[in-house]
C-alpha cells in the first residue's frame, strides 16, 4: 500500500508542477467518443460494412489499454451492429490477422462475436498500425455501395520491429527508418488513394478508442518527431511519443514560486487521501459460468476473496463463494488486492479438484485479467466423463445480456 499511495504521489506531484506551468490551448482536439456512443450512431445504418482494427501488440498491456480495446468493442459490436450488417475484426502487431468475418443474420450473431475478441496481448516488439487499417479499407470498399465503419482500437504508439521478424519486409512497406516519413512503394500508395477515395465518397466513418484520427482519415500515430520530417504527409498531426503530449497545445511558464510549492503541497495531500480512498473502497468482480448463464457479481474489499466451490461454511468470515456442484470446498479463490484480483490455489486444504488458469494447472497464485478462463475439473466418479466448469473472469462494468 505504502508502494502504492508513493507511485500515486509521484503522478499527481507531476501533474502538479504542468498545472503550475499554466497550459493553454490555441486549437484543442475533439475528444474521442466513447463506444456507446459510437454504437448509436451506427446502430441505424443498414446494411453497412463494420471493421474493428484491434491492437494486440504487447504496449496495450499497459494502463488499461487492452481492456478498453475489448470493452469498446463488445459494446459495438452488441449495440451497434444489426441483422445484415457485415462485421470483422483484424488484429495486429507487426503483422495483421483476420480473426473473423461475417455477415450477421440476427442480433445473436453479434453477441456470439464478442468470445472471439482477442483476450491478450501478444508477444513481439513492434507496431504496424497502417497496414490492418489498409486491409480494413479494401474490406469497406468490397462492402460497397453499403457504408463503411472502421473502429481503430491503439494506443497509438507505433514502433519498428526487429529485423529478425517475420513482418519486418511487410512493415518496410509503409514505414522507413524514421517512422514519421513514409516509402513510396505501392503498398503506400494503394493505401492513401484508398483512404482518399473513400473518405471523399462521404460513406466512411472512421472512430478512434485510444487514437486520434486526423482530418486526412488516418490514425493519429505517437511518435518522435525531428526537425527534419515536416514533409510526413501527416506531420501535423503527429503526436510526440510523450503520453501527455499534444501538437496543437501551446503553453506560457510562470515563475511564481509560490504557486509551486502550494500545487505541490496539494498534490501531496490530495495523492494520500485518494489512495487511501482507492485502497479502502470494494472491487467490482464478476464471474459467468459458461458463456449463456447469468454472471455472478461481488463487491470485494481489499483481502477478501471468493472461493470457486464450496459455502459459508467453508469460506472466511467476509468472505463469499461461486457454488459449483459437487465441490463442497473451495478449489481455489479469486482475491481482491489494490484494485485488482489474483487467483489463488486452495493450499491448505486438499481438494480432488483441479483447477487451470487459461489452461495452464494453476500451481500458485497468478493474476486475472478481463477474459481470462478459469476452468476447474473433478475426476470421473460414476460417470464416463470428468465433470468440468468453465468460468469466465468478466468485465463488471460491461451489459449483461
Amino acid at each position: 500500500m505504502i508502494a502504492n499511495i508513493m507511485r500515486l504521489n509521484r503522478i499527481l506531484l507531476a501533474s502538479a508542477l504542468l498545472l503550475t506551468t499554466a497550459t493553454t490551448s490555441t486549437k484543442a482536439q475533439d475528444p474521442q467518443k466513447p463506444p456507446s456512443t459510437i454504437a448509436s450512431e451506427i446502430a441505424n445504418i443498414h446494411p453497412k460494412t463494420v471493421v474493428f482494427v484491434f491492437d494486440v501488440s504487447m504496449s496495450t498491456k499497459h494502463a488499461g489499454v487492452f481492456t478498453n480495446e475489448r470493452a469498446a468493442t463488445a459494446t459495438i459490436l452488441h449495440k451497434g451492429c444489426g441483422p445484415g450488417d457485415r462485421v470483422a475484426l483484424i488484429k495486429f502487431g507487426t503483422g495483421a490477422t483476420t480473426v473473423f468475418d461475417k455477415t450477421l443474420a440476427s442480433r445473436e450473431d453479434a453477441v456470439a462475436l464478442i468470445d472471439q475478441i482477442p483476450n491478450a496481448p501478444e508477444p513481439g516488439r513492434g507496431t504496424n498500425i497502417r497496414l490492418p487499417h489498409s486491409e480494413a479499407l479494401q474490406l469497406v470498399q468490397e462492402g460497397q455501395p453499403n457504408p463503411g465503419v472502421v473502429v481503430l482500437l491503439t494506443d497509438s504508439f507505433n514502433d519498428q520491429p526487429l529485423e529478425t521478424d517475420p513482418n519486418y519486409a511487410s512493415y518496410t512497406n509503409y514505414y522507413t527508418t524514421k517512422l514519421t516519413v513514409y516509402p513510396k512503394t505501392p503498398e503506400n500508395a494503394s493505401y492513401e488513394n484508398l483512404l482518399k477515395t473513400l473518405k471523399s465518397s462521404g460513406e466512411l466513418k472512421e472512430y478512434g478508442v485510444g487514437v486520434g484520427i486526423a482530418p486526412s482519415g488516418r490514425p493519429i500515430e505517437r511518435l518522435p518527431v525531428g526537425p527534419d520530417e515536416s514533409d510526413s504527409p501527416d506531420a501535423a498531426s503527429v503526436v510526440s511519443s510523450a503520453p501527455l503530449a499534444d501538437p496543437n497545445v501551446t503553453t506560457r511558464k510562470t515563475t511564481d514560486t509560490s504557486l509551486l510549492l502550494f500545487g505541490c503541497f496539494g498534490a501531496v495531500i490530495l495523492g494520500l487521501a485518494l489512495a487511501f480512498w482507492f485502497m479502502s473502497r470494494p472491487s467490482m468482480l464478476r464471474l459467468r459460468l459458461g458463456d449463456k448463464a447469468m454472471p455472478r457479481d461481488y463487491r470485494l474489499k481489499s483481502g477478501r476473496k471468493v472461493g470457486l466451490g464450496g459455502s459459508m461454511t467453508s469460506t472466511g468470515p467476509g468472505d463469499d463463494f461461486f457454488p459449483l456442484a459437487g465441490i463442497d470446498t473451495p478449489a481455489a479463490f479469486v482475491t481482491a488486492s489494490g484494485g485488482g484480483f489474483t487467483l489463488v490455489p486452495n493450499g491448505t486444504v486438499i481438494t480432488t479438484a483441479k483447477v487451470f488458469h487459461n489452461g495452464v494447472p494453476l500451481e500458485k497464485q497468478s493474476p486475472l485479467r478481463i477474459g481470462d478462463e478459469i476452468r476447474v475439473t473433478l475426476p470421473a466418479d460414476d460417470n464416463p466423463v470428468p465433470r468440468e466448469y468453465r468460468i469466465r473472469f468478466a468485465d463488471p462494468k460491461a451489459p449483461v445480456f
